[in-house]
């Protein structure tokens, strides 16, 4: 798990698009796209192009969402992980 000061930004050469409420991004290096769905283009949004803390995109999330907050922490935990290991964000 990330600690709560962990910087998430996302890559560079990552283009992405909302549609329909849903983000399809695009790895220019690989050429691969990949689709998100709501509440995953939320955590996109708020990533942003500056990067966000781990806990403050919690913090965000919980405030827009009705989630319990450790059903948030799981889901956010495995969205994370697969975008890092996709190359899609970075994390320091």
């Amino acid at each position: 798990m990330l600690s709560d000061s962990a910087k998430i930004a996302r890559s560079e050469g990552v283009l992405s698009r909302v549609l329909d409420g849903e983000a399809v991004l695009l790895d220019t290096e690989g050429g691969a796209y990949f689709g998100l769905n709501a509440v995953g283009t939320r955590a996109w949004e708020l990533i942003g192009q500056t990067g966000i803390t781990r806990a403050e995109l919690l913090a965000a999330m919980l405030a827009e969402f009705d989630v319990a907050p450790d059903v948030l922490e799981r889901d956010l935990a495995d969205l994370l992980r697969g975008l890092e290991q996709r190359k899609l964000i970075h994390v320091g």
